[in-house]
């Protein structure tokens, strides 16, 4: 592995920002709830510097018209180098809070890419710039997605056979029968040594409204439950805490501090999600949050980039995984290098930057708009 001084990887500057929209196709169909998703829709960046290295970065649309927030903050990034991540970051989020809850998508695309620039400039992957302690991680692999709990029975089995010793299902959300069937389905499966954690998706309102599924999975043993509310509703995810033994995971769509703040008074778990929540930077603070309130980080999904806080924080207690037989987040199959897992933990690489690098040629073939900003 080549390092150069920090000196020598802030000389190039940002010479052109290639924005990409994409609509990739599941490889079948899966259902969350009541919806069925086909597709999933991102938007990538790639920062082309002017000593011909690159940084790379990722986002769901979720809904947002994503592309044109990202092509309005981008050109923050032209002429700057790696090393002015902050200077993009306080630029882009802007003097006044109004439009930061919006622009903070856009600038943590900007902040991962620039970090995934800055390491690849170095020569090193990302772990071990921000200080790597470990060198493998828990990986928690994705199942439900409307399976029934024969299937979710057999997959149990078969991920505690390779290894894995923490498993999210995607339950309904909506019918109390169907979530009790495939939470003793997976109780039932599995091994000692092994859990199993539920994913509600947001469905319920109210804690009295959760209650009786919530209640179900603490039978059941379940290591967590995660986002009963929208993360919004700090205070109903503190009350049903207060009646549950079993930790509440929130946070995915949290986009500052502040509401980190909250949610790590109210649940015991934080998700974290860089392409949300201010990039790396903002990412590296939620962790810190999580530490001072002793609570578990587990980040929402791209876990080949989230991987790389784990390997330099026990804060992040594993990874979270949709694996490729799932196939409910098929941009991973794009990614230039692909994680390695081994025995249920994801190896550390070598590779300079931050496992961010998608193959823009076989992307391309997905795309639905594009341009390059110079």
């Amino acid at each position: 592995m080549t390092v150069s001084s920090p000196a020598q990887s802030g000389r190039a500057t940002v010479v052109a920002v290639d924005l990409l929209q994409s609509r990739v196709s599941l490889p079948a169909p899966v259902t969350l709830g009541p919806n069925t998703i086909s597709f999933r829709d991102y938007v990538s960046i790639r920062l082309r510097f002017s000593d011909g290295s690159e940084g790379h970065a990722t986002g769901f649309e979720r809904g947002l018209p994503l592309f044109d927030i990202v092509r309005r903050i981008a050109p923050l990034c032209l002429g700057r180098s790696a090393a002015e991540r902050g200077a993009v970051r306080e630029a882009g989020l802007g003097a006044t809070p109004a439009a930061r809850p919006v622009n903070i998508r856009a600038v943590s695309l900007c902040d991962i890419a620039l970090w995934d620039g800055y390491c690849r400039q170095r020569g090193e992957p990302l772990w071990a710039v921000l200080g790597g302690v470990r060198s493998r991680l828990p990986v928690m692999p994705v199942i439900g997605y409307g399976a029934t709990p024969e299937r979710i029975a057999d997959q149990c089995r078969d991920l505690a056979d390779r290894g894995f010793s923490l498993i999210k299902i995607m339950i309904d959300g909506t019918d109390v029968a169907t979530d009790r069937a495939l939470m003793t389905a997976a109780q039932r499966a599995l091994p000692a040594g092994v859990a199993f954690g539920i994913d509600a998706h947001w469905s319920w309102r109210t804690p009295e409204e959760a209650w009786p599924t919530c209640r179900i999975a603490e039978e059941c043993g379940a290591a967590f439950i995660e986002d009963p509310f929208a993360p919004s509703q700090w205070r109903a995810i503190a009350a049903l805490q207060e009646r549950l033994s079993v930790p509440l995971a929130v946070g995915e769509d949290v986009v500052d501090r502040h509401g980190f703040r909250d949610l790590a008074e109210a649940g015991r778990i934080l998700r974290i999600d860089a392409s949300v929540s201010g990039g790396i930077a903002g990412a590296l603070e939620a962790v810190a949050l999580a530490h001072v309130h002793d609570r578990g980080v587990i980040p929402h999904v791209f876990p080949t980039l989230h991987a790389h806080l784990g390997f330099a924080h026990r804060t992040v207690t594993c990874v979270e995984m949709i694996l490729p037989e799932v196939g409910a987040d098929p941009i991973d199959r794009l990614h230039v290098d692909q994680p390695v897992v081994e025995d249920g933990h994801i190896l550390a690489p070598d590779t300079p930057g931050a496992s961010t690098a998608l193959d823009f040629e076989r992307l391309t073939a997905f795309a639905t708009r594009t341009e390059t900003i110079r």
